[in-house]
């Protein structure tokens, strides 16, 4: 009976193999493309008034989203983008590397 279930066992480890490559591909950072890509949901209006900087002469795509703004070229290459994390909103270039942090003033409630 073992010998019989041999072949399956063996069938999917490669299987399983490929599952760990697909979990580290989607582990590792993204690229600005793939950042870029419209999600499969709705559009979502938001005020990204608090996103102080924009690196001159680019062009501003919102993701409404993920509440994250990209920065593109005039010639169409991505150049980075800025996300908000709690109480700061941070700025990525183009590497993924943080190049500038703004603290969001609170806000008062009610």
């Amino acid at each position: 009976m073992a010998l019989g279930l041999l072949p399956l066992l063996l069938s999917s480890i490669p299987a399983m193999a490929q599952e760990d490559e697909d979990e580290a591909d989607f582990k590792r950072h993204q690229s600005m493309h793939q950042l870029s890509r419209p999600p499969p949901l709705p559009r979502l209006h938001m005020d990204y008034s608090q996103y102080r900087f924009i690196p001159p002469g680019d062009k501003v795509k919102e993701q409404p989203d993920v509440n994250r703004l990209l920065f593109w070229t005039q010639h169409g290459t991505p150049d980075g983008y800025a996300e908000r994390h709690g109480g700061a909103i941070v700025y990525y270039d183009s590497t993924g590397k943080a190049i500038r942090v703004d603290n969001v003033p609170a806000t008062p409630t009610r």
